[in-house]
């Protein structure tokens, strides 16, 4: 496990938490994280590294295609870390990793690139709090000549296997939305209005001390393209404090959050919450 996943986090060095924002989270927030906790299963260390191949094909017929790693960590403390890394196309490009931590304990969160000089810490409120009175909108969409029905979803349980060490159990959604020519204009030749089918296939770790860690998600969509991601590498070890806190010489500043929440927290939640590729999730 010491092979790329050292090579990204290598020069990730502990950085002392700043008094001021670590001062922001009450008693009472702390009281109810300990209550939490003891209700829920233990939850057990890892890192993990993913391949993420995105293809998306053009009107002309050619495609794109984007390739990306991401690195995931979780120490006993339920801290946890994500590194994205953009895999250049060209040998002219260098690779560029975005951190983003959520450390529990003190109930902030760090964010950083690798090359930089700055990391971002910010106190939040409870992922619990944030999503209370949080709704998900939904409504057909009606053009000037097609109207979409009502979408029907089909799911399909695909039985469980080992990925990279993991026992999952998969599960594929596809969702079928017919629309209708609705063209008023007698001279008008009617439209030929299309059905859309996207569908999604997930593989979540089955083990509850693993929190429903996605070890492989596949996507497809008229509109998006195609997107894989597979667990290439895991570790069920603690890693190092170091990986949780900026690198040695980084300024650190801190932030106060002013976002909707219903909308731009991905990441910033425990390691249990929504997976950043699922589908309705937030991206950040």
């Amino acid at each position: 496990m010491r092979g790329s996943i050292c090579g990204v986090l290598a020069l990730v060095a502990v950085a002392s938490l700043p008094m001021s924002v670590a001062s922001q989270v009450s008693k009472s927030q702390t009281a109810a994280t300990a209550n939490s906790k003891a209700s829920s299963p233990v939850q057990l260390p890892y890192m993990a590294e993913y391949k993420i191949v995105q293809v998306q094909t053009r009107a002309n017929g050619t495609s794109i295609t984007h390739e990306s790693k991401i690195v995931t960590a979780r120490d006993a403390q339920s801290r946890h870390m994500t590194a994205t890394t953009d895999i250049p196309t060209s040998a002219d490009e260098k690779p560029m990793t975005h951190f983003l931590v959520f450390d529990p304990m003190a109930h902030v969160t760090f964010t950083w690139s690798f090359p930089g000089k700055n990391a971002t810490v910010m106190a939040i409120p409870f992922y619990g709090a944030l999503q209370s009175g949080c709704g998900a909108a939904s409504g057909g969409i009606v053009s000037m000549d097609c109207e979409t029905k009502p979408t029907n979803e089909t799911v399909e349980e695909l039985g469980t296997k080992t990925i990279q060490g993991v026992e999952a159990r998969g599960r594929r959604t596809t969702w079928t939305t017919p629309s209708e020519y609705i063209g008023k204009h007698k001279k008008h030749v009617p439209l030929v209005c299309p059905t859309k089918v996207s569908s999604f296939e997930l593989w979540r770790a089955i083990d509850p001390g693993l929190a429903g860690l996605t070890v492989r998600m596949v996507s497809e969509d008229v509109q998006s393209g195609k997107t894989n991601k597979e667990l290439v590498k895991f570790s069920q070890s603690e890693p190092d404090v170091a990986v949780f806190r900026p690198p040695a010489g980084y300024e650190i500043v801190s932030r106060e959050v002013n976002v909707d929440p219903c909308t731009s927290f991905e990441g910033m939640e425990p390691p249990a919450a929504p997976d950043p590729l699922l589908p309705g999730s937030p991206q950040p």
